[in-house]
């Protein structure tokens, strides 16, 4: 993902703006934040992630390829690893991170946080207008990390969120989205003003699983 191979501070307002470019004709932005895959969140095989931004480059791309296949193999590296001080009481956030599966609700929106960019980077914004629950994409920059093209992606309609909660005890960047058809993923939305986002939907119920 971008934010693991362009180094530097992350556009997150110029991102959110840029990703408005992408909506629909006629539809209003209500909130929207850029959103990554949450903790421990599964990531999908190759051929059911979402190929997006394709042929499209900004300047270092093609040369910062390399360094993006280093980061790429240290990332698998640090997943196989990252279990490991749990067996020896390291801190472990309890339960998974996805359930429903591929094919339900939540599993389109944790397909659509694992994009495959072959030539560029991207950051996935997740936008909510008046009629729908969008994920946008917008090109970023393997070496520089600045701001190019946008493309849209998934979308659902905003009456099939069910309940957000905000999993404080994992980081304060995490949030679980809970969908109508009983599904839930977690998702990380970075900026210090994602609560905004998330209050636009039901909060979740004491007690849910």
């Amino acid at each position: 993902m971008s934010l693991r191979v362009a180094w530097g501070r992350v556009p997150y307002k110029e991102a959110r703006e840029r990703a408005a470019q992408a909506l629909p004709a006629g539809e209003r932005l209500v909130q929207s934040e850029v959103a990554l895959p949450g903790r421990k969140l599964p990531k999908p095989w190759r051929w059911n992630r979402p190929r997006v931004l394709a042929g499209r480059r900004l300047p270092g791309d093609r040369w910062e390829g390399t360094k993006r296949a280093f980061w790429s193999v240290y990332w698998r590296i640090d997943a196989i690893l990252e279990p490991i001080p749990d067996f020896f009481g390291g801190r472990r956030p309890k339960g998974k991170a996805l359930k429903g599966g591929w094919g339900s609700l939540a599993g389109g929106l944790a397909t659509a946080l694992w994009p495959r960019v072959p030539t560029t980077d991207a950051l996935p914004v997740l936008q909510l207008t008046d009629r729908r629950l969008h994920v946008s994409y917008v090109q970023r920059g393997r070496r520089r990390g600045e701001l190019g093209a946008v493309e849209p992606g998934w979308s659902a309609a905003p009456e099939q969120v069910a309940w957000v909660r905000h999993r404080t005890d994992i980081d304060a960047d995490s949030f679980e989205f809970g969908f109508t058809d009983g599904s839930w993923a977690r998702v990380n939305l970075p900026s210090q003003h994602a609560v905004y986002f998330t209050e636009c939907f039901p909060r979740a119920e004491a007690g849910r699983p």
